[in-house]
């Protein structure tokens, strides 16, 4: 696609006030972007406001000329609306980006399957397993895990899918910034091994009404939205209300009833979100949902031995339930060093999880 097309899709895309509504209106009553621009000083269409009329017809091309020449300049892709790479899925919502400005590979915008992970900023260990989990498993599938590279739950979707395949993160700012900047290596990581995406024009910064806007295409890009850990009053409802309304299917992992980390996606569930009882009773549900055939992963099909001390920590969790570590240390009568290196072991066999303060939980 031409650089001169892409010109003037930017000028008006740059010009404030005209969201993709407006931006569609203009181009369907001129036929092209270059003949809206062209007569822009004559433009006066029902539904504008005088300020955006007189901005229209005041303006010219050197805002769209400095942002092509920066995206060309930082390898960021422009995708219109018409382009091949624009996603299949956008096409039935009137409210999806005209344009979309993105870095990496932009093969992964076409892919067949894509899934959508979200969750709490503050996650709880199980929250960061579970999702690192998930969209591992689902990477091996082929499926395309979609999230926001927000700290917490996205950021751990987004790690366990690059273990296994790819990811697309969509971005509250532009492309260009990394946000937030502790994720600047897994950023990395993604435009290497799959793609970061914004509607936000390049050099945007984060802003905290930017978030529900990129919400929305969060949940526009998958039949489906993964609610991992979130609290009652989480921002991940902004982009659950989206999926609702777009019609997609909404899963909730569920999550320890005193635990107001899992208040939110516990009350999901019980409102009717369909239920994650288990990595393969979710890979199950996908594959109706996709029409896959999901393999056997091995980590389902053989079970590691455990010692004589480990299944002794494992049954008196069965009989007292969580424990602080002094307890176990207590009722084994072993030295503090060597109940903590029977928890480290069971911790990497993901048999236990060990929460804040040191209490000890079996899975």
């Amino acid at each position: 696609m031409s650089d001169e097309r892409k010109l003037y899709w930017l000028w008006l895309y740059t010009i404030k006030g005209i969201g993709p509504k407006k931006f569609r209106q203009i181009k369907q009553e001129f036929g092209s972007l270059e003949d809206a621009y062209l007569n822009r000083r004559e433009f006066n269409l029902d539904g504008f406001s005088q300020t955006i009329t007189q901005l229209i017809r005041n303006s010219d091309l050197n805002e769209a000329e400095k942002v092509l020449e920066f995206c060309i300049k930082n390898s960021i892709n422009i995708i219109l609306e018409d382009d091949e790479f624009y996603p299949t899925e956008f096409r039935n919502f009137d409210h999806s980006p005209v344009i979309l400005f993105a870095k990496g590979n932009v093969n992964v915008l076409k892919a067949q399957y894509k899934i959508s992970m979200v969750g709490t900023r503050e996650p709880t260990y199980y929250g960061k397993r579970v999702a690192k989990d998930l969209a591992g498993l689902v990477a091996q599938q082929n499926i395309v895990v979609v999230s926001g590279m927000a700290r917490g739950i996205d950021t751990f979707c987004h790690m366990g899918a690059l273990e296994n395949g790819t990811t697309i993160a969509v971005l509250g700012c532009g492309v260009d910034i990394v946000y937030p900047k502790e994720n600047y290596k897994l950023y990395n990581q993604i435009v290497e091994k799959g793609c970061v995406i914004s509607e936000f024009l390049p050099k945007t910064l984060p802003d905290r009404m930017n978030f529900p806007q990129r919400n929305r295409i969060v949940a526009m890009l998958s039949p489906c939205l993964v609610v991992i850990e979130a609290a009652e009053k989480s921002g991940t409802f902004s982009t659950v209300d989206f999926a609702l309304e777009m019609g997609k299917e909404v899963f909730a992992v569920p999550g320890n009833i005193l635990s107001q980390k899992s208040s939110g996606t516990n009350r999901l569930i019980k409102e009717g979100a369909r239920i994650v009882c288990s990595y393969q009773d979710f890979l199950e549900d996908l594959k109706q949902i996709y029409n896959l055939y999901p393999r056997q992963l091995s980590i389902f099909d053989t079970e590691e031995e455990l010692s004589e001390e480990e299944n002794t920590i494992l049954k008196l969790l069965d009989a007292i339930g969580e424990a602080h570590i002094e307890n176990l240390i207590s009722l084994t009568n072993w030295s503090a060093g060597k109940v903590a290196s029977v928890i480290t072991s069971l911790e990497i066999k993901g048999k236990v999880i060990r929460e804040r303060g040191n209490v000890i939980i079996k899975m």
